[in-house]
């Protein structure tokens, strides 16, 4: 049996060595595995190429931040951050401006914003999210047609009902008037025009490049194929990276292996009768307030109430505190036994 632990206390060392080193070259490239590049090319020679760069993720309050830079090519560029026309970029944006006009022969200055995110923050370290990038870039095309002030606004009205009105005038007999619908002249998502804006305006090609690389969340996406073919749309999809899930898991265990240890530290004192309080007690009031700093170790956790807490912190902290009542009460009650032992083995006077 001695020579048994002598043998594992000389391979301790080793053992904690190789796994010291082999966890450092993994992360050499951790970058990589949680990274996104994501491209598309257009092969017309007129076209924008915008190059996306998500600078922010902030999966608690369900936001991501780009970064959009421009280049023009073909006949619509004087140059290769100038435009030879007016070009009109919408954007879905989620606050702040949707819409931006670059003049010709003006610079096309970068522009930065924020897009929604879908998914469940308290569901850490195991949540997942995903948001759309909707473009569309358009140029000056067709002059703008008068519009009666007896008839609803063209944008205000959808392509369906564009046609059914064509083949109404054809047959007077059933003609009817379309009820007007609410303007929309941007909306996030499938499409960022009105029906009239794009009648007046011709789409401008888009290709791009895309970089996302933040540390503690993992990047996955694809480019869309919706049914307006103008829009361009890039599916983002974050999770969090796998060392933050790994670094979680391992705080979690720590609060409930130092909770239980506490406990069983506790209970041992009760049943042996002889120990001191002191020391329990101290650890236990230290673990109350401890604990949640140790919680908030976690890479970007969010506010109390995750899935990870009822997990281990919330357990922990209740075991804590049971422990800490525990040790109070038996000390009380075993103050309160010695005080009454002394009296009654004290001497009585005698007058």
């Amino acid at each position: 049996m001695k020579r048994f632990l002598f043998v594992v206390r000389i391979l301790i060392i080793p053992l904690v060595m190789v796994l010291y080193v082999g966890i450092l070259f993994r992360n050499l490239n951790e970058g990589a595995r949680r990274s996104l590049q994501l491209q598309k090319d257009v092969a017309t020679a007129d076209k924008v190429h915008i190059l996306i760069n998500i600078v922010k993720a902030d999966l608690n309050n369900e936001e991501v931040t780009a970064r959009l830079r421009f280049r023009v090519a073909g006949k619509i560029a004087e140059n290769e951050i100038t435009p030879s026309v007016n070009l009109r970029f919408l954007v879905g944006f989620i606050r702040g401006q949707q819409e931006f006009v670059f003049r010709r022969g003006q610079r096309m200055t970068p522009i930065e914003g924020e897009f929604s995110l879908d998914g469940v923050s308290n569901r850490y370290p195991f949540d997942a999210h995903q948001t759309t990038l909707a473009f569309l870039v358009t140029k000056p095309g067709r002059a703008e047609r008068p519009v009666s002030a007896a008839a609803p606004a063209a944008s205000a009205i959808p392509l369906k009902s564009l046609v059914k009105s064509k083949k109404q005038k054809a047959n007077p007999a059933k003609q009817a008037v379309p009820a007007p619908a609410a303007a929309s002249p941007v909306v996030v998502g499938t499409t960022l025009a009105g029906t009239a804006a794009l009648e007046r305006n011709d789409p401008v090609p888009i290709s791009y490049n895309l970089t996302a690389s933040i540390p503690g969340i993992k990047f996955r996406g694809e480019t869309l194929k919706g049914a307006h073919e103008e829009v361009t749309e890039i599916q983002l999809r974050m999770t969090r990276a796998d060392n933050v899930i790994v670094v979680s898991m391992i705080i979690m265990v720590m609060m409930m292996c130092l909770a239980m240890s506490l406990l069983a530290m506790v209970l041992y004192s009760m049943v042996g009768g002889k120990e001191s309080t002191l020391l329990p007690l101290s650890l236990s009031v230290s673990l109350i307030f401890g604990l949640p700093a140790l919680r908030n170790a976690q890479p970007n956790v969010p506010p109390l109430g995750a899935f990870s807490d009822y997990l281990s912190f919330l357990w922990a902290e209740f075991i804590v505190a049971a422990s800490t009542v525990i040790v109070v009460w038996r000390w009380i009650l075993s103050s309160r036994r010695e005080k009454t032992t002394e009296n009654s083995e004290a001497p009585k006077d005698k007058s």
